[in-house]
């Protein structure tokens, strides 16, 4: 079994709430989602790690008490978490704005979380035009497992940092590193698979790869001008309630198998467990798990112009 290559603090989650951060960015791996997935999306719960963010955390740095807020939710989603967890910690706020890179995604926020403080808009977050309408307005940016799918990371900090009003902060928790992407890194070159595989993306994030920490990102986000009131690195570590839990969970994330014949899906299914397991997915007791070292990140734009 490989040997652990995170940091060394625990958390531990059932796979339902698993499923859920993914679930999270699906559209980031796959393109626009259809219909099917976006109620996926609301068939589960956030993880309970990033409740506690959103609740423990952010409380005890003073968030929710504001009047007058203009809240932004970058990567919202069907607008599931964005209506029954980010709109009642802020019931003073005066308007919400969730965004997402998915038409469908607007769609079925529209269609089903309704409310007069909610406004659901398509956005690139990493093009600063379809989101400078708003530069300079929001108190509050709320921005939940998108980073780690954006190509031009230093980009959607800027837009924050425009976004932001003198004295707005912004809140930012998604993966760094885990044992699923080691696992596709290593299918997508073994010579066994990797001729199906030309020219696709493995969507496998710069932060997994270059093994970036909590002070890659606090540097980013210092230079643009951020003061840090919160950034830190943990490892989650989750377990899998069967072989079968498992397998269905990384077959399900992997852009990767759209790109197999039908008649070897099964087989890549096994080999991409296989993987996940020989890169830490399994404990010394055999327990099945799945561990990925997630950043939270917390800004303030300085009053000071």
């Amino acid at each position: 079994m490989a040997q652990p290559f995170f940091p060394t603090t625990l958390f531990s989650q059932p796979i339902t709430l698993i499923i859920a951060a993914y679930l999270l960015i699906i559209d980031r791996i796959l393109g626009p989602p259809t219909t099917m997935n976006a109620q996926l999306y609301e068939s589960v719960k956030p993880l309970d790690s990033v409740v506690h963010f959103l609740t423990v955390t952010l409380r005890d740095l003073g968030w929710y008490k504001q009047k007058e807020e203009l809240v932004m939710d970058v990567g919202c989603g069907p607008g599931h978490v964005t209506f029954q967890f980010v709109l009642p910690l802020f019931p003073n706020a005066e308007k919400f704005v969730a965004v997402d890179y998915s038409s469908s995604m607007i769609e079925a926020a529209r269609s089903n979380y309704l409310h007069p403080k909610i406004e659901y808009h398509v956005a690139d977050f990493e093009d600063k035009s379809d989101v400078q309408r708003w530069n300079g307005q929001v108190t509050k940016l709320v921005s939940i497992h998108c980073v780690n799918w954006l190509k031009n990371q230093k980009q959607s900090f800027q837009n924050t940092y425009d976004l932001l009003q003198p004295g707005g902060e912004a809140a930012f928790y998604f993966v760094l590193i885990s044992d699923f992407y080691a696992a596709v890194v290593d299918i997508y070159n073994d010579p066994k698979w990797r001729g199906y595989f030309e020219g696709v993306d493995s969507r496998v994030p710069e932060s997994h790869c270059k093994k970036f920490d909590s002070t890659h990102y606090r540097k980013i986000v210092e230079d643009i001008g951020f003061d840090v009131l919160l950034c830190r690195d943990e490892l989650k570590v989750n377990p899998l309630s069967s072989e079968k839990a498992a397998k269905d969970l990384y077959y399900s994330l992997t852009v990767l198998v759209h790109h197999v014949p039908q008649s070897l899906k099964d087989e890549f299914r096994n080999d991409l467990n296989e993987y996940v397991v020989k890169n830490g997915g399994k404990t010394e007791d055999g327990t099945l798990v799945h561990r990925a070292v997630t950043l939270e990140l917390v800004v303030r734009k300085p009053k000071r112009l």
